[in-house]
């Protein structure tokens, strides 16, 4: 409860936190995954770091434009993790596929062939495929995350 504490205790404790997420945004520019950053969260760790972002401040107008819907939307770093996105889910789609098709050329499957509707689960993984490798897929990824660049799942 800060409005019980004193003053002095609840300065103490900002200090804490900002000493803190200082050395956090440190460890960025020490292990070098800054250079993988977006352009938003690179500001914001050097502004953890140091204070600054190319000698603004976190409320100069140029930075805070980058943190824009309309900025980030249209920023080439968000349109190729879209892209990314509908890679990965490709192969995903792909990948189903091909195990759908194995199992069904396996001999010792025949009996589970209908049982387990394998050849409706084809099909659908088909339309799927079809889905994610259209130009209307990623108009659907806008306004989500993407693919990290860096997640190598």
């Amino acid at each position: 409860k800060p409005e019980l504490q004193s003053l002095e205790d609840f300065v103490d404790g900002i200090n804490n936190i900002t000493d803190v997420q200082k050395k956090v945004a440190l460890a960025y520019f020490e292990d070098g995954s800054i250079n993988s950053a977006i352009l938003p969260l690179k500001i914001l760790i050097h502004i953890m770091a140091y204070g600054k972002y190319e000698g603004k401040d976190i409320s100069d107008p140029e930075l805070r434009q980058y943190f824009e819907r309309d900025y980030v939307i249209n920023s080439d770093w968000y349109k190729k993790r879209l892209l990314l996105k509908q890679y990965k889910d490709t192969i995903f789609h792909q990948s189903q596929i091909k195990y759908l098709k194995s199992f069904i050329a396996n001999p010792d499957n025949v009996s589970l062939l209908e049982k387990v509707d394998i050849k409706s689960k084809l099909k659908k993984a088909k339309a799927k495929l079809a889905a994610v490798e259209s130009n209307s897929y990623l108009d659907k990824l806008v306004g989500t995350i993407g693919a990290d660049p860096l997640f190598r799942g």
